[in-house]
């Protein structure tokens, strides 16, 4: 009696005239190292003339209890063939492979690893282009456990992921069949906001996105406009309607707002006419003040902010300055006004209400702030010396205040102590028309263990240690673990220090980098043997001891 299996993986595969891609597509399912038994194939023929058909046929036959195929008349879309492709599979997940792509062998054994891993009910898969362009930052590394409300996994709709088959059917999950293109979009953020658990396998090329020679992909030669608006509004009201107010629906609003619209107007948009780049514009305008809530305005940078501001007031000549501002790499020197740092854009006017609210760059300026970099860290008895460079990023240096702060790991006590300003008139820079005077950066700094507590020797402990820099009213701080410069050592040697206050007791200071800091550790030597062996020796303190009646 013939038990029927259930395959771990059903694969959806929807073919319209893929010849000869969809060889190398069979090719690859066939090569899955996770192996045959555990794979079932759902071809779905929407309507193929060039002999897909008859391919799927001759491998179906090939490959008995494998691969399903089904024919159908052309629908003019994946949506269709992938919702019958569902409609028969019959594993425990499933993954879309459209018939000019290929898998990576070992592809489907380590998503349904991964998937095993951590219960996940979508599994993001390693995308590589050939000749196309693919997300790439989602994939640097694998995740367990992703977060959809913050980073990039919702900015990758594609469908070729591992979905858990229970998610699918669970929620009714398919393709809207009225759209021709983006139709994955609808598909994969329900599957999105259904899944308990998001991974993404990243070390691994799992899944290849070929670009066709014959453009014969759908998407190939790009969306009209108008189409791309209309069908983001659907999503958008997909989202909101999946997802209660906050950042989640924030972030996931703020993708389509930026990947649908603010990109839309760079330079295709100036290398338009006047009436066409009118009727972007308008065409945008009820949509831009129906997405951009001002949480979402609020995260944007600034020059797409200008473009959510133009859009929003139907300000077509104001769009075109700012658009030519953005690509010709933002010119303008920052200004400073009132403990603020500003953007100067030749739209809105400065000082105006609309610049106060949209140029604002304090934040995003202080974010990478202070540029930095230790080139000395060396011992002079009881002295730590430090000399580099600091400073705050698109503002002057000519008022510039830099300290070192010591903070107590155990207790948060800080203290500061200031650094001697040094002439650096080589690190100011120019940015196109504009100069940024860094001419005070260098830094020298001499922190004495025995007063760098007013006057009283530093406490016992672990300290990390930090710049803090502050120029024209504003301020910005760094740790310095990731900040040592080539010739600095990487390795924190001990050595032994006479404090006052502590009698004959000696103690042991170390310094170098940890987990990002750089870290001071301060701590009482076991004994004074010890204390000196730790800087001259074992055979060298020995030698000490017995000539000093050491107690």
């Amino acid at each position: 009696m013939n038990v029927p299996r259930t395959p771990t993986v059903s694969l959806v595969v929807p073919v319209y005239n893929s010849m000869p891609y969809l060889e190398l597509t069979l090719q690859s399912i066939e090569q899955q190292t996770i192996g045959l038994d555990a794979i079932e194939v759902v071809a779905v023929n929407d309507g193929s003339t060039d002999g897909s058909g008859e391919l799927l046929d001759a491998w179906a036959e090939r490959h008995p209890g494998v691969m399903k195929v089904v024919h159908q008349e052309a629908s003019g879309g994946p949506s269709r063939p992938r919702n019958v492709g569902l409609d028969h599979a019959t594993g425990t997940y499933v993954f879309f492979v459209d018939g000019d792509d290929c898998l990576g062998p070992e592809a489907l054994e380590r998503l349904v690893a991964m998937a095993e891993k951590n219960g996940s009910d979508t599994v993001l898969a390693k995308l590589i282009g050939v000749g196309r362009r693919v997300p790439k930052q989602v994939f640097a590394k694998n995740v367990d456990k992703a977060d959809l409300s913050k980073g990039d996994v919702y900015y990758t709709l594609m469908p070729f992921k591992l979905f858990r088959r229970e998610v699918i059917e669970k929620h009714g999950l398919r393709f809207p069949e009225h759209m021709r293109i983006s139709e994955d979009q609808h598909f994969v953020a329900r599957a999105y906001l259904h899944s308990k658990v998001i991974s993404i396998v990243g070390d691994y090329d799992c899944y290849y996105v070929v670009k066709r020679g014959d453009d014969g992909n759908i998407t190939a030669n790009g969306i009209d406009f108008t189409v791309a608006v209309e069908q983001a509004d659907e999503m958008v009201e997909l989202v909101t309607g999946l997802t209660e107010p906050g950042p989640l629906r924030d972030h996931l609003v703020g993708r389509h707002v930026n990947v649908e619209m603010i990109r839309r107007f760079d330079r295709r948009f100036l290398d338009a006419d006047g009436d066409e780049r009118k009727r972007m514009v308008e065409l945008a305008r009820p949509y831009a003040r129906k997405w951009i809530s001002p949480e979402i305005l609020a995260k944007m940078p600034v020059n797409e902010k200008l473009v959510a501001h133009c859009l929003r007031e139907g300000l077509t000549d104001e769009l075109v300055a700012v658009v030519e501002w953005h690509l010709a790499g933002q010119p303008g020197k920052a200004v400073v006004r009132d403990g603020r740092l500003y953007a100067a854009p030749p739209f809105p006017a400065a000082g105006s209400a609309a610049h106060e609210e949209l140029c604002d760059i304090t934040r995003a300026a202080l974010g990478v702030s202070p540029r930095r970099r230790v080139d000395r860290l060396a011992w002079r008895g009881t002295v730590l010396e430090l000399a580099g460079y600091a400073y705050l990023d698109q503002v002057d240096s000519d008022d510039l205040v830099t300290e070192v702060v010591l903070t107590h790991v155990g207790t948060g006590r800080e203290i500061a102590v200031p650094a001697e300003q040094v002439p650096s008139p080589h690190l100011t820079v120019t940015r196109g028309k504009e100069t940024y005077d860094y001419g005070r950066a260098c830094f020298r700094a001499s922190v004495d263990l025995a007063t760098a507590d007013a006057g009283a020797a530093l406490p016992k402990g672990d300290w990390h240690l930090s710049l803090r820099c502050t120029a024209h009213g504003l301020t910005a701080r760094g740790n310095l673990g990731t900040a040592l410069g080539g010739k600095v050592s990487k390795r924190a040697d001990e050595h032994a220090v006479s404090l006052p206050g502590a009698g004959k007791k000696l103690h042991t200071v170390r310094i170098g980098p940890r987990d990002g800091q750089l870290v001071l550790q301060l701590k009482p030597a076991p004994s004074a043997v010890s204390a000196y062996a730790v800087s001259f020796g074992w055979k060298a303190a020995r030698a000490v001891k017995a000539r000093i009646n050491w107690k």
